[in-house]
């Protein structure tokens, strides 16, 4: 018995998606000043009018408009680790990006319409669709639920009934949750870092992820602010693992145990937009926390981006419980993707450039994947640079002409996205098609040769 221990490197995958215009962004007539485009994977965001507008423009390694479905996310970000978490890998997908920009959409979108689901139902339906292979001789799934609310773990998967009279146990076993790091990790044979007692429930079925998906989103903490009418207010770690074993071509058999972590972060937001004059005192510490955690995270993408691991400095991963619980996914043994949610409205243009930088600043971090898998031997042997640039003119009629090109700008940009959409639907449905007709030609069935007559002696 050996362990497997892949030891290349990984470069965190960052993508960005562009919501579409709100119907109160609409109805306010709001200016649009963010425009994205999947086939050259940049996002251009303008900033001001007149003589000091300001244009920066951002790549990355996809990116993603309205235009583009749910499905095409998935097919983009989660679908290519599926492999590698049944092939015994840790992968970490998160979604960051200021309150309102769509990240719980992105993330669990709506669970019962197959259409509008999200890539946590979708990764849970591709796992077990993969896992129906007749080469996989055994195979158990578990799922977790953990929400971090003012740096304080919470189990979402936990039962407490207010009328049952264990409620107040349940409570305290609730409490006692805290993270952990198994000391073997250095060995590749622990857990890493963990929350102790969180509950891990076993799943048979997609649709088992579903109903605890449902269960969970009725206990996180969720607040009405001026972006959102129902902001998470928390950050959500669901995790999907995965022990499998596997026969190989050779008659080995091949025991994986991977992990999916999928991190729907709480929305960066400051005072001002979030309505920071009207706050009461605990939604004041709510933001505080928000921002103070997702801050952390930045510090920590940013000193790894710089070469602080490797120079010695310290990385502050223990400065919040989100950083400690990721740090594997952050220049560690994981493989991961960031998924960016910004807004195209000129109200929100501060929290747009600021999510783009953070995303951005992720790019250049090498993550080192380690498989964690047994072989069991059954046969003898063995971005751009910003760029600015300004416009002629002065007074209000430059102003005006300025939001009006921004506004055409945008309404070029939609309709070339609209038309890459619709050619790849037409793909998608001419491959369908053709696959239809060749399934109902059949087999083609070579024409008889013509027999030979016997020579007569």
């Amino acid at each position: 018995m050996s362990s497997t221990e892949m030891g290349e490197q990984s470069g965190i995958q960052v993508v960005v998606r562009l919501r579409p215009m709100s119907d109160r962004e609409l109805k306010g007539n709001t200016l649009p000043v963010v425009t994205a485009s999947t086939e050259k994977r940049e996002v251009t965001v303008i900033k001001g009018t007149g003589a000091r507008t300001l244009r920066n423009t951002f790549a990355f390694d996809n990116v993603f408009t309205s235009f583009s479905t749910q499905q095409e996310v998935f097919d983009q970000t989660l679908a290519p680790v599926i492999s590698d978490v049944l092939g015994g890998y840790e992968s970490t997908v998160f979604a960051y990006g200021q309150t309102g920009t769509g990240k719980t959409h992105t993330m669990e979108g709506t669970i019962h319409d197959a259409d509008e689901r999200g890539v946590i139902p979708r990764a849970a339906f591709d796992v077990f669709r993969r896992l129906a292979d007749e080469s996989y001789v055994e195979h158990a799934v578990s799922a977790s639920f953990l929400e971090i609310y003012n740096e304080e773990l919470c189990d979402l998967l936990l039962d407490v009934d207010p009328d049952d009279i264990a409620a107040a146990k349940a409570r305290e076993k609730q409490q006692a949750l805290r993270l952990v790091e198994d000391p073997s990790t250095a060995k590749r044979k622990g857990r890493g870092m963990y929350v102790m007692n969180l509950t891990e429930e076993t799943v048979k079925r997609p649709e088992d992820v579903l109903a605890l998906m449902q269960r969970a989103s009725t206990r996180r903490q969720v607040g009405e602010t001026k972006m959102n009418k129902q902001s998470s207010r928390s950050h959500c770690v669901f995790t999907l693992r995965v022990d499998s074993k596997r026969r190989m071509p050779d008659g080995s058999v091949m025991e994986c145990a991977g992990k999916l972590h999928m991190v729907d972060l709480a929305g960066s937001e400051c005072a001002k937009s979030a309505g920071g004059d009207s706050l009461d005192p605990s939604r004041e510490r709510e933001r505080k926390n928000i921002n103070q955690s997702l801050l952390t995270l930045g510090r920590v993408i940013t000193l790894l981006k710089a070469g602080g691991k490797a120079k010695g400095e310290r990385i502050p991963y223990r400065d919040s419980k989100l950083t400690r619980l990721l740090q594997e996914s952050l220049g560690g043994r994981c493989k991961t993707c960031v998924i960016a949610t910004v807004s195209p409205s000129s109200m929100a243009v501060d929290e747009t450039l600021s999510t783009l930088q953070y995303a951005q600043s992720a790019h250049g971090i090498i993550n080192k994947p380690t498989a964690s898998s047994m072989l069991k031997v059954n046969v003898d042997g063995h971005a751009r640079p910003a760029t600015a640039g300004g416009n002629a003119g002065n007074g209000s009629s430059t102003q005006d002409w300025s939001e009006m090109e921004c506004r055409m700008q945008y309404l070029e940009a939609q309709a070339e996205e609209a038309a890459a959409a619709l050619a790849r639907k037409h793909a998608e449905q001419s491959s369908l098609i053709d696959r239809a007709e060749r399934a109902e030609a059949g087999p083609i069935t070579p024409a008889p040769r013509p027999s030979t007559p016997t020579p007569t002696l």
